[in-house]
C-alpha cells in the first residue's frame, strides 16, 4: 500500500470515527515508548561544574548548553541510574552534545552500557567505539534489570576531556 493510500485509509477512519487504531510506523513516526530512566536516582562521575550534575541526563529536558546536561571530566566517566524498580528493556537512546546545541565533535565517541538486576553484577549490552551522531538510539535484544550504567571511554571526537550527555532514556 502506498503512502498516499495509508494516509487516505488513515484520514477516512478518523472522519468516519472509527474505533479502530491505525499504526503509525508507516508513516514515519517511531513507536512512543515509555522512558524508564526518566526522573530516576542517578549517580554519575565528578561534574564539569555546578550545575552539571548527573540528574540532568534524566530530567527529560535540553533547554540549554549550559542547564540540562550531564557534564564530568573525569576518564573515563559514568552514570549510573536506578529504575527503582526491575523492567524489561528494549534499548537506549543517548541524546549527546549536538543534541543541544553544542558542536558536534562534542558528541561522545566510545562508550558502553551495562544493565544489572542487583546493581552489582553487569552485563555490557550496548558497545560502540566510533559514535558521530547527536542522538544515537540503541536496541537491544529484550533483557531484565533494575540498573542501568553508561560508562564513557573517549568522551568526544577529539581530545576534549568533557563528557556530555544531555539525556540517557532506557526503553
Amino acid at each position: 500500500m502506498s503512502h498516499a493510500s495509508r494516509y487516505f485509509l488513515l484520514a477516512a477512519c478518523l472522519l468516519a470515527g472509527s474505533a479502530w487504531a491505525v499504526p503509525t510506523p508507516f508513516m514515519g513516526v517511531a513507536d512512543a515508548q515509555e522512558d524508564f530512566a526518566l526522573h530516576r536516582p542517578v549517580t554519575g562521575s565528578p561534574i564539569c561544574k555546578p550545575g552539571e550534575e548527573a540528574l540532568k541526563a534524566v530530567n527529560g529536558l535540553i533547554a540549554s548548553k549550559t542547564q540540562d546536561k550531564f557534564c564530568s571530566l573525569q576518564k573515563p566517566s559514568w552514570l549510573q541510574i536506578d529504575l527503582q524498580s526491575e523492567r524489561t528493556l528494549h534499548g537506549f537512546t543517548l541524546k549527546h552534545a549536538g543534541a543541544g546545541g553544542e558542536p558536534t565533535a562534542m558528541n561522545t565517541r566510545a562508550f558502553t552500557i551495562q544493565t544489572s538486576l542487583d546493581g552489582k553484577q553487569w552485563t555490557t549490552v550496548v558497545s560502540v567505539l566510533h559514535n558521530t551522531s547527536n542522538v544515537s538510539r540503541h536496541p537491544i535484544t529484550s533483557t531484565r534489570a533494575r540498573h542501568v550504567r553508561l560508562n564513557v571511554t573517549q568522551p568526544t571526537q577529539t581530545a576534549d576531556p568533557a563528557t556530555r550527555i544531555y539525556e540517557f532514556e532506557a526503553w
